[in-house]
């Protein structure tokens, strides 16, 4: 199976919900396998929509909601 542009859509829509989420959440939510899950962000990473934030484990965030995330983490003392 393929990543349809309707999968990254709902990826991404689920994405802007959540701001933080895991790959292996997004595929549950949307009950898709999660190799397509994976594969429909590193596409939408690619296209400059979605980052990658790590914080002792990896999450799946919107470019907006990293950069939200970098600025806090400049500001902790």
């Amino acid at each position: 199976m393929e990543v349809t542009e309707e999968l990254k859509q709902k990826v991404y829509e689920y994405v802007q919900k959540k701001k933080k989420v895991k790959s292996k959440e997004i595929a549950e939510a949307l009950n898709v396998q999660k190799s397509l899950v994976d594969k429909a962000v590193s596409m939408l990473v690619d296209e400059g929509k979605l980052s990658f934030y790590y914080n002792g484990a990896s999450y799946v965030v919107t470019v907006e909601y990293a950069k939200e995330l970098e600025k806090k983490e400049e500001e902790k003392p």
